[in-house]
């Protein structure tokens, strides 16, 4: 098949990414109909189930009930759908540095070369793209793989969800008769109409025009396009990683202004505990944290560090934010809220000690965390919490069921 590819690209697009996002962190959703909205009132996502029986993007709550009265209308985690987004380019970029962030639950990925350097198929890189992406973030992916971007696109829409498209260049241009000009990539409707009024109702109609032809209707983004249909690589995958969703952020709004350095700061580790346990949820590590405090009359003063090293473990984060609390604190201030924002994050993978540190200590807050999770997935949220958020729990006890663990911070 190597042979066959000049270049080799591939599109990886996650299938009904948001509404799939939220069956993978709730199991129980899983073959159901899933919409995202419910917050703001009409489906912004929908898992395929829910497409399946006749809801569509843009319906009303109201509308979505009367046609399909079992939807899991769900409010949008958009900041669990970017730790998803995080990690699934994490993946990508284990077969190939070559990575374009496209969206956040889309990419293309040069893998040139690559079939023949590990003695196996491009297909096969593709196969195994999939089922990591399924085995580590339980959602599945439609893949195209082709000698251009505007191929690969094409190719990933044709079999989803869960699908692998190979298009080569032995097939051009038959392969394009089934793809109406409004569905290629780059085409937008303006064109399309114009196109149809040429007689060009199809990607294939298009692609087999002669050059001279296309050089005199069209303009020349456009005119790559054509070369792009007819597998001449014209569009480089641009391997700049994004990091507009690397961030998690906890915030703690007291109900009346509170001015109790103890009461405060325990709210601010509450927020620290928080953060996290979604940070090792989704398997990420932290190198930078950011926290601030809101006064009474609404002004927020704020601090950040880099951490020693990166972490998703709060006696870590807790030292760091410790010396910014000191800090942004005065005393003769009553403030309204508190707030962290863990950011620079990267897959959690070795974590490298520093020069001072004992690996003991490292190895033991990740036993100590490991069993924490475990804990809380079992008894729920906070039964297990630093010693130094005892005075936050107050405002938070009737959430609690069964008994409450306390940890000291491990220094």
């Amino acid at each position: 098949m190597n042979t066959q590819f000049h270049r080799a690209i591939i599109h990886v697009d996650a299938d009904a990414f948001f509404a799939s996002c939220e069956q993978a962190m709730n199991p129980s959703y899983k073959n159901k109909p899933v919409v995202v909205g419910a917050d703001r009132g009409i489906a912004t996502a929908l898992s395929y189930e829910a497409k399946q029986r006749g809801v569509r993007r843009g319906m009303t709550n109201q509308e979505i009930k009367k046609i399909c009265p079992e939807a899991i209308l769900l409010s949008g985690d958009y900041e669990a759908y970017s730790l998803f987004s995080k990690r699934f380019f994490a993946i990508l970029r284990r077969f190939t540095d070559k990575v374009e962030e496209y969206s956040i639950d889309e990419g293309f990925m040069d893998i040139t070369g690559l079939g023949n350097k590990k003695e196996s198929g491009y297909q096969n890189i593709a196969e195994k793209i999939k089922q990591t992406i399924k085995k580590e973030l339980n959602i599945t992916v439609s893949i195209g793989l082709a000698p251009t971007k505007v191929l690969a696109k094409l190719a990933s829409t044709c079999n989803k969800p869960n699908g692998l498209v190979v298009i080569s260049k032995k097939d051009l241009p038959e392969y394009l008769r089934d793809f109406l000009v409004n569905t290629i990539w780059g085409i937008g409707p303006n064109t399309a109409d114009y196109m149809r009024r040429l007689g060009i109702f199809s990607a294939y109609d298009f692609a087999i025009r002669p050059l001279n032809y296309i050089q005199e209707f069209f303009t020349k983004p456009h005119q790559d396009i054509w070369q792009e249909l007819n597998g001449i690589n014209v569009y480089s995958v641009i391997n700049e990683e994004k990091t507009t969703f690397a961030s998690i952020s906890k915030t703690s709004t007291f109900k009346q202004g509170r001015h109790e350095e103890s009461k405060i700061y325990a709210e601010l580790i509450r927020n620290i505990e928080n953060a996290c346990s979604k940070a090792r949820q989704y398997k990420l590590m932290a190198h930078r944290v950011s926290i601030f405090l809101k006064s009474e009359s609404f002004v927020i003063q704020a601090l950040e560090t880099d951490l020693p090293r990166a972490s998703a473990y709060p006696p870590d984060i807790i030292a760091a934010s410790k010396p910014l609390f000191t800090q942004l604190y005065k005393a003769k201030n009553k403030y309204r809220s508190t707030g962290v924002v863990l950011s620079q994050l990267n897959e959690q993978t070795t974590v490298q000690t520093n020069f001072f540190e004992s690996p003991m200590k490292l190895d033991t807050l990740k036993n100590i965390y490991h069993a924490v999770d475990t804990l809380t997935t079992k008894f729920g949220k906070h039964i297990v919490q630093s010693a130094s958020s005892l005075k936050a729990e107050t405002a938070h006890r009737s959430i609690l069921h069964g008994p409450l663990i306390s940890l000291g911070v491990i220094h």
